[in-house]
């Protein structure tokens, strides 16, 4: 129960800052955005890292650390990239396919979920998949871009799910803080090659530090989570940060919720529940 409580904590800490960046980005460049809550992750990693006084684990583990910051930016730009050029209804749920990565290699390692597990973890992702579409618009609709930045999303969200989870075998504050610095090297060299000009308003800086401090929250209750129970389980539950961001968006922009997605909402609970009663 701890295991899908911490992952379940993950998926709001995401949502949640999934929704307050998507905010901020419709007035302040991505860019920026991006950089400065990865910082503030970083700042606070570092600080909780050197007050722990614990050594780096053997280079291996870092190295997996790496791989699964790097995943989760190539996640993020593929996702941000596909919705701006893309199909919004093909993308967001290609991208929910993210979970099947770490599914696969817990059936791999040979963690073969029960029955009543497994119809959980189809229920809840059959309702991500159903909650992330949206309507085509019908107009400029480009099929096979939508899925190959659908595909890359899920590819990049799901190394960071499994990477993530082996990286914490050895040590989760410094599994965090690599794949967080990763990320900020990343961002920072992309923002240094295009030349964009970092620029926010003082008055933007406390929300953009609460979604650093949200995404650390979020990662460290999922490396924790994934080592307390199948790591199949706690993508799958953390994956619900979709779920969490248009729930915030219908209750803080009032945003009209589809049919799909109410749906989409129910099948969702129907299989947390049944993997809370595993």
């Amino acid at each position: 129960m701890l295991a899908i409580a911490l992952a379940l904590g993950a998926g709001l800490g995401w949502g949640a800052s999934d929704f307050l960046g998507g905010l901020k980005s419709r007035s302040r460049p991505v860019p920026s955005v991006l950089l400065i809550s990865q910082a503030t992750a970083l700042v606070l990693l570092t600080i909780t890292t050197a007050v722990r006084g614990v050594g780096p684990p053997d280079p291996a583990f870092l190295v997996q650390a790496a791989v699964a910051g790097l995943g989760e930016t190539v996640g993020i730009a593929a996702l941000y990239r596909g919705l701006a050029v893309g199909t919004m209804s093909i993308v967001a749920p290609v991208a929910a396919a993210a979970p099947l990565i770490p599914l696969l290699a817990g059936l791999v390692a040979g963690q073969v979920p029960g029955p009543l597990q497994f119809a959980g973890l189809v229920l809840t992702a059959l309702g991500l998949v159903i909650a992330s579409r949206r309507p085509a618009t019908g107009t400029g609709d480009r099929p096979l871009t939508s899925i190959l930045y659908g595909l890359l999303a899920a590819l990049g969200f799901g190394t960071f799910f499994l990477s993530m989870h082996n990286a914490g075998q050895a040590d989760t504050g410094w599994a965090l803080l690599t794949a967080r610095l990763t990320t900020v090297i990343v961002i920072a060299s992309v923002v240094v090659l295009t030349r964009h000009h970092v620029t926010v308003r003082r008055s933007d800086l406390p929300v953009l530090a609460s979604i650093g401090v949200l995404i650390v929250a979020a990662d460290a209750q999922y490396a924790v989570a994934s080592m307390l129970g199948p790591v199949s389980v706690a993508a799958v539950l953390g994956s619900l940060h979709t779920v969490v961001t248009i729930v915030l968006a219908r209750i803080v922009l009032k945003e009209r919720l589809t049919r799909p997605q109410m749906i989409g909402m129910g099948v969702v609970l129907a299989g947390v529940l049944a993997l809370s009663l595993t």
